[in-house]
């Protein structure tokens, strides 16, 4: 540490700005970690164990984990939601996205190794797909496997209304993840690091962009920033660039879908009897997060009602039929009564196609 630094922390402590202190150090530990890290250690074992008690920017924040505080704006609403003491909902994974997971989680199992031989572990992820598919499921699995806090960035109170504020926003928010080792998911991180060339942007969140660059250099390698996007052709290229590791989410393949169904039915599984292919019919091509609202649905409906339940889940689960096609619909009723067993008569009239018509197009087929 030099005079200057020396300097400088004298100043802020002496006119009381506790939050620049603060802010001030966490950024000499950065920089210190490769020059003299076990000053950094110390200096960062000092931020963990002393709280902060009051700031423009972090005021008011909530306690958790011992003597952490999650950052506040300067309208009090609290930056990161915490998810401590919920339970955590294993995701369904395909073969790629488990393999890089696991690698994730090994590196950090051997990150003494690694640093020994110069190499970081992963210390930054980013996550591309729809909505519904995952992220942060995954992302709150990860955690808990790295035992981890895990927290997410609320973008809506990042954003100020007064955009000068939001650098600072989110400045503390880094801040905060960097010296309290946890998994940081910024969630729609195109909101906020959108390309620099879109001319429709306002050179407040240009800035962001920059501040996003430079923290993303030196992640710490004790916590992890995973941040998710269902628009990746809007982050910037340098942005996503400098992340360790890019995973790809996508809609469930028919294989994932019926496991989504048979989960989500977990002990009325055995109660849904032929529904189970219906529902897995029906729900092919559509987000995790539909397949469990429908399933959840129906649960409730054959519980509350079960009377009705067959004629309610057919309307809730087959097409609207005067939005399709005569071809379409005639395709649908044979499908209901071949493979999944309903009977004609209630088919012709799911459908709006005659009996006779199913009855002559069924016989075609078998001929």
């Amino acid at each position: 540490m030099n005079s200057e630094q020396i300097v400088n922390i004298a100043r802020l402590s002496l006119e009381g700005k506790e939050s620049d202190v603060r802010l001030y150090v966490a950024k000499l530990v950065r920089t210190m970690r490769k020059t003299e890290p076990e000053t950094a250690i110390a200096l960062e074992n000092l931020l963990k164990v002393a709280p902060s008690r009051s700031s423009s920017v972090l005021r008011k924040a909530s306690p958790i984990h011992g003597d952490m505080s999650i950052p506040s704006t300067d309208e009090n609403l609290t930056l990161l939601k915490s998810f401590e003491g919920i339970s955590v909902e294993e995701p369904l994974l395909d073969q790629a996205m488990s393999s890089c997971l696991e690698q994730v989680i090994s590196e950090r199992q051997h990150s003494s190794a690694l640093l020994e031989k110069g190499l970081r572990p992963t210390s930054s992820l980013i996550f591309q797909g729809p909505p519904g598919v995952g992220k942060t499921i995954t992302a709150r699995w990860l955690s808990s496997k790295l035992n981890l806090p895990f927290y997410v960035l609320d973008l809506t109170s990042v954003m100020s209304s007064f955009l000068g504020k939001t650098g600072n926003n989110l400045r503390a928010v880094i801040e905060f993840a960097k010296t309290h080792p946890c998994v940081l998911l910024l969630d729609e991180i195109d909101a906020i690091a959108k390309k620099r060339s879109d001319e429709a942007d306002v050179g407040e969140l240009k800035r962001l962009v920059t501040i996003m660059l430079q923290e993303l250099e030196n992640w710490p390698s004790d916590g992890l920033l995973i941040a998710a996007t269902n628009h990746p052709e809007l982050v910037d290229p340098a942005l996503w660039r400098r992340f360790d590791m890019e995973i790809s989410f996508e809609n469930p393949n028919d294989e994932h879908v019926r496991l989504a169904v048979n989960k989500f039915l977990g002990q009325d599984l055995s109660d849904f009897g032929q529904w189970v292919e219906l529902l897995v019919d029906s729900l092919k091509g559509t987000s995790y997060s539909n397949i469990k609202r429908t399933v959840l649905k129906l649960r409730k409906l054959k519980l509350i009602n079960p009377k009705s339940f067959e004629e309610n889940a057919l309307n809730y689960l087959l097409p609207d039929v005067t939005k399709i096609t005569r071809t379409e619909r005639i395709s649908l009723a044979l499908k209901l009564v071949s493979d999944f067993g309903i009977p004609k008569q209630k088919a012709a009239k799911l459908t709006q196609v005659s009996r006779d018509t199913i009855r002559k197009k069924i016989n075609e087929v078998t001929i």
